[in-house]
């Protein structure tokens, strides 16, 4: 547990976190501000406030008060602060933060004796509350913004996603059409992330967005020739106005397109009220996704599925890749090449990367559901049922499957209701080889269980299999020989809830063809699975990365990548521990493989498309019924 140490920061939805890391990346310390029951002046439920017409909003003083309240935290924990020579936060995506034309003025003298609340006020702020990423009133301002470029497909390719409510362009249109005055009266727009990176340094000066996060906004071309604010969609907030085009671009500010990038210093507030060592260095924040991304280092073609209320996979490629059923990121620890913005040769620059996020609403909550409703509200009833009927060789192709989307999906977007179907065990692809028979239940109860799960981990298979290029690792250590019918995941971490479900992996293992992992850290003479905040274990990451390439500026590490940089600092501490917790099932050092395909994967192998025909059917069928 070495110095220097190094400091994330995570501005969720429900709380502020922080978690302190050595300069070999082990978490030393997290601490937190839930906003609900340490902040509960401001009537939030679960960390937002419910408007009309889907309003979601967050109260922007709220974020300055659980800072205050965070960092006393940190002091009454004694950590030690003055060791910290780096600095990021991750912010939730899409979020904004509208900052009045005091700003500045206020942000470049605090006084160390007061809060940031007192300091800061409702003074630094021209709007009071902030849309949060659960909002969904803008679908007036998503149509707009669509239709100017010619369509969902288009935008896509532009931005990276379609235009979705949640997303900081339509929210800044919107804005500016309901209440044009504060919108007059904003100096400059930020992210959340960019926002706390701004506290951090509180030298006047607001900080740039991250490139990673900006492409969660509706707003920033991708594309490697273009890459920069949109002209196009900034003239569609503005009513083709060119100056209020200009001015908006303005209030958007530069975006850094260098992950690692000092940004500025730790704030003199810091210092003197709490102690933080005048060297230690602020970094670019990012969103929580990218965050995320980064506490599991993916490199291409790997990937992570959390699974949670809604079930999130995220894809790692070095091809840009958009879809309008996706969401298309670039990396957030990349030394990009220059973007539109950017004055600086960089001499530096690595080829673009990406990774795709791919978003499900019926996640753990509808697996719970089909438990109950069957199962008796037992996991061990559902799993042995699993377990029972899942195919032991390449000759058990799977004949049945459902679609349980109680809540209007968006992979399929739209898609809603309860559909189940059986087969002949010997079809082929569905439309070639007899027609599917839509049941309202399975004779065998069992069927159930399997069924949900196999069904959501197909569409994972086959959806992935989009991003990826074609084709495979030969070094890939599979424990069968599977014939590979599409493109499939090299490495596939597995976080949230669900994750501890190990029947669960070991059949995504199987479906997913691949290799199940999970982030695991040594504690107390044994291997446990990480119980850290990713998010802001993620941006330490990021920090330590960043440091690393700072203290060498003047030789060749200050181009340094991430990967390197990471892979580094597990490797010292793999020689620190020396021989003890040596086991088979560490890949790498933090690194535990959960699960691997057995013989069922030639089964799953041969079923993707069949599945890919009963999705289609179904939907056929939710038309019919005119859901």
């Amino acid at each position: 547990m070495s110095a220097p140490y190094f400091l994330g920061l995570d501005a969720s939805t429900q709380s502020l976190k922080a978690s302190l890391l050595s300069v070999n990346l082990d978490v030393i310390s997290e601490c937190s501000i839930h906003f609900d029951t340490d902040l509960p002046q401001y009537g939030t439920k679960g960390g937002v406030l419910f408007g009309e017409d889907g309003e979601v909003n967050s109260p922007i003083l709220m974020i300055v008060e659980a800072m205050d309240k965070l960092f006393e935290k940190i002091k009454s924990q004694k950590w030690e602060v003055d060791k910290i020579r780096g600095v990021a936060a991750a912010g939730q995506q899409h979020a904004s933060v509208y900052w009045s034309k005091q700003a500045s003025s206020l942000l470049a003298s605090p006084n160390p004796s007061s809060s940031l609340l007192s300091h800061l006020g409702e003074a630094a702020f021209s709007r009071s509350i902030v849309p949060n990423w659960q909002d969904s009133s803008t679908r007036l301002e998503c149509d707009e913004l669509e239709k100017t470029v010619g369509g969902a497909v288009a935008l896509a390719q532009i931005t990276g996603s379609k235009a979705h409510e949640r997303f900081t362009g339509s929210q800044i249109m919107r804005f500016k059409r309901i209440d044009p005055k504060s919108y007059e009266e904003t100096d400059r727009i930020s992210l959340v992330s960019s926002a706390i990176t701004t506290l951090l340094c509180l030298d006047g000066e607001i900080k740039g967005i991250d490139e990673s996060d900006a492409c969660g906004m509706n707003l920033w071309t991708m594309n490697k020739d273009q890459r920069g604010w949109s002209r196009e969609l900034l003239l569609a907030i503005t009513s083709g106005d060119q100056a209020e085009a200009d001015e908006l671009e303005r209030k958007l500010g530069k975006v850094e397109t260098d992950g690692g990038k000092v940004v500025g210093k730790i704030g003199k507030w810091f210092i003197e009220r709490y102690g933080f060592n005048p060297e230690c260095y602020v970094f670019p924040g990012t969103g929580d996704n990218p965050a995320t991304f980064l506490s599991l280092t993916l490199r291409e073609s790997e990937g992570l599925i959390s699974m949670g209320t809604s079930d999130v996979v995220l894809v790692s490629t070095s091809t840009y890749h958009p879809h309008p059923d996706f969401h298309a990121f670039f990396h957030p620890a990349q030394i990009a090449p220059p973007s539109s913005q950017d004055t600086e040769k960089r001499e530096g620059a690595e080829s673009l990367r990406y990774f795709n996020m791919l978003v499900y609403k019926n996640g753990s909550l509808t697996r719970q559901h089909v438990r109950d409703l069957y199962f008796d509200k037992s996991w061990d009833a559902f799993n042995a049922a699993i377990e029972e009927l899942r195919p032991k060789s390449v000759e058990d192709l799977p004949n049945k499957t459902a679609f349980w989307w109680l809540l209007p999906d968006i992979l399929p977007q739209g898609a809603h209701g309860i559909y189940k179907y059986v087969t002949d065990p010997s079809a082929g692809q569905l439309f070639e080889v007899g027609a599917a028979k839509r049941v309202d239940k399975f004779e065998d109860v069992r069927q159930e269980a399997i069924s949900i799960i196999e069904s959501q981990l197909l569409n994972y298979r086959s959806r992935s299999s989009t991003i990826l290029n074609d084709s495979d690792d030969p070094s890939y250590p599979s424990t069968v020989a599977i014939d590979i019918s599409l493109p499939r995941l090299t490495k596939l971490y597995a976080t949230g809830g669900a994750s501890a479900n190990r029947t669960i992996l070991s059949l995504m293992s199987d479906i997913l063809c691949t290799k199940i992992c999970k982030n695991v850290e040594y504690l107390n003479g044994k291997w446990q699975d990480a119980q850290w905040n990713s998010c802001s274990v993620g941006v330490a990451y990021k920090a330590r990365w960043g440091y690393e390439r700072h203290i060498n500026n003047e030789n060749d590490r200050k181009w340094i990548s991430f990967d390197q940089v990471i892979q580094e600092c597990r490797d010292n501490r793999k020689a620190l521990r020396g021989e003890e917790g040596q086991r088979d099932d560490i890949e790498e050092e933090g690194i535990r493989v959960i699960a691997t395909p057995g013989e069922g994967a030639r089964a799953y192998e041969r079923r993707v498309e069949w599945w890919m025909g009963l999705e289609h059917k179904a939907l056929q069928d939710q038309k019919k019924e005119g859901k």
